[in-house]
């Protein structure tokens, strides 16, 4: 489990109660976005897009501090950034104020570390999100979970492979969920090691084409120039 430093700080300017255009706010390379929760109103900002595209893995995976202005320094997570369909481009983003004394829930991402030498072998990583509960300071940036530990085709690991302070932490998964495979160690599949052959051999055939062709290309121009004389 990596702990989140919980100490960024991240500068937005206010947009006001009317808030303004979002067309305008991207013409001058700033995305509009929100701090909305603990039933307060809503907060219309705007953030510089070089910004939130440098920043953007200090968002994701925990608590960390908004300051308007110059105002105060607000404890937030990340709740939303959406993008453009095409240029995955930021478009707006989105805060969500949460209560240092209260738990919250969150999805982590899970993360494979070490390396695993089994010959011909696929790692399948079933999930890369774990739902969680904890107090915002206490939320880890990502879980680690090992994979040189899987030394045979068929074996897996579960979150119990995990490390983490359970006292802390508590995983939103059911029984099922909690012994489910999260890792699985297979078995290559016949036609993934043998398409490098397979490429091999197609291009081996387009030569040979290629070389008929050309040896006909030239027959037939053999055959014009004895005509011509």
């Amino acid at each position: 489990m990596t702990k989140q430093s919980n100490s960024f700080l991240f500068h937005v300017s206010s947009r006001g109660t009317r808030g303004g255009k979002n067309k305008d706010i991207r013409k001058n390379g700033d995305i509009p976005g929100n701090i909305f929760g603990l039933s307060l109103d809503s907060t219309m900002i705007s953030c510089p897009l070089k910004m939130v595209q440098k920043h953007r893995s200090d968002f994701e995976g925990g608590l960390f501090y908004v300051q308007i202005d110059s105002g105060e320094k607000i404890p937030v997570v990340l709740e939303e950034i959406q993008e453009h369909p095409v240029t995955h481009m930021p478009l707006h983003i989105v805060f969500k104020r949460v209560n240092l004394l209260e738990k919250i829930e969150m999805d982590v991402p899970v993360e494979m570390i070490g390396e695993c030498d089994v010959p011909d072998s696929n790692i399948l990583l079933v999930r890369d999100e774990l739902p969680i509960e904890a107090l915002p300071s206490d939320i880890p940036e990502k879980f680690e979970i090992d994979i040189s530990k899987l030394t045979e085709i068929g074996q897996s690991l579960t979150v119990a492979d995990i490390i983490y302070d359970k006292s802390l932490i508590t995983l939103q998964l059911s029984e099922e969920e909690l012994e489910a495979p999260l890792v699985l160690l297979q078995e290559l599949r016949a036609e993934e090691v043998e398409a490098p052959v397979e490429a091999v051999e197609a291009t081996d055939g387009e030569a040979s084409e290629s070389a008929a062709d050309e040896k006909t290309t030239e027959n037939s121009a053999d055959e014009s120039a004895k005509k011509s004389e």
